[in-house]
């Protein structure tokens, strides 16, 4: 009974992840591990994955995990962001040191992480935390949170604890819980590798 009971949870699971635009793609993707957090993060489920080009025009190279609706706002062109963003790209094109300093980075789950504050505001506050920033292997996560969506849509006041809930539930797309992530490949944290040259030449 109990196998019938799995199978029946796994089946169910698979078909509702079906439905989640670009998954299969995903998860057809060999270039570099693509890691997710899941099918939801403290009751935001995944709404939507979205591929992105990049500096080597392949198409995509890049990921991202759109967790959580938002709601539609302005008259001419009305948009929104998701409360949480999860994005995943290879270390060639985004890497620690192009907006970090080697002492900000922390130890997480066996990669390194770093925390960016939100923007000072006047009178006190911040008017966004984040994005968290986490370097493991070849692959950099950016998870980005919007702070207004979380607090009106899902009554979560703190963006912080949300990025690192989502950070915490890691895993690549082939696995089915979080594992100790990768430490950071060498002189990939500063840029050195022969690929991270060329996008820098690129840029330039």
């Amino acid at each position: 009974m109990t196998c019938v009971v799995l199978a029946l949870a796994a089946a169910f699971a698979g078909s509702a992840l079906a439905a989640v635009p670009g998954f299969g793609a995903a998860k057809a993707f060999h270039r570099y591990p693509v890691y997710w957090a899941g099918e939801e993060v403290l009751g935001m489920p995944l709404e939507d994955i979205e591929g992105h080009a990049g500096y080597e025009r392949h198409a995509p190279s890049g990921w991202s995990f759109l967790y959580g609706t938002c709601e539609l706002s302005g008259s001419d062109h009305p948009s929104c962001a998701p409360p949480l963003q999860i994005q995943v790209d290879s270390t060639c094109r985004r890497w620690a040191s192009e907006l970090n300093k080697p002492k900000d980075l922390e130890p997480f789950r066996g990669a390194k992480a770093v925390w960016h504050a939100g923007i000072p505001l006047e009178g006190g506050g911040e008017d966004e935390g984040g994005p968290l920033e986490i370097f493991t292997g070849r692959e950099t996560i950016v998870i980005f949170v919007e702070p207004y969506g979380l607090k009106t849509t899902y009554h979560l006041n703190d963006p912080k604890t949300v990025a690192f809930e989502a950070a915490g539930q890691l895993r690549t797309v082939h696995q089915a819980n979080p594992k100790p992530l990768p430490p950071p490949v060498p002189r990939s944290l500063t840029g050195k590798l022969p690929c991270q040259k060329r996008t820098a030449e690129a840029l330039n």
